[in-house]
């Protein structure tokens, strides 16, 4: 019976990680050559610095709407921390990150290259 209980509780604790969103994962940049981890960040995904000059600080924590496809926000921090509205999509192993202010009228888009 012991053995029977630890075994499920080793398949209910390993399952969760075969199932992995695929916004998660380690990436880079190529304007800057920094790098960024993806992370479950409660009910959403968080993006944070891994190197270069903004290392260990978060700048997007995106939910997801489907189909390989992520809504949330957005800092940039090379433009004073401004927040935007954000989106996030898988395109292939990598991620385009976008963001727009003033009701979509400015708008910045990277693709992240997953490592």
């Amino acid at each position: 019976m012991r053995r029977m209980m630890m075994a499920t509780a080793v398949m209910l604790l390993t399952t969760g990680a075969a199932h992995a969103d695929p916004i998660e994962g380690d990436f880079r940049t190529p304007k800057t050559g920094a790098t960024a981890k993806v992370a479950a960040c409660g009910a959403s995904f968080c993006m944070t610095y891994t190197s270069g000059a903004f290392n260990g600080k978060q700048f997007a924590a995106f939910a997801s709407t489907g189909n390989g496809k992520y809504s949330g926000k957005l800092i940039d921090f090379t433009n004073g921390g401004k927040e935007y509205t954000g989106k996030a999509e898988i395109a292939g192993s990598d991620i385009k990150v976008s963001g727009c202010v003033m009701g979509g009228l400015v708008c910045k888009d990277e693709i992240f290259k997953r490592l």
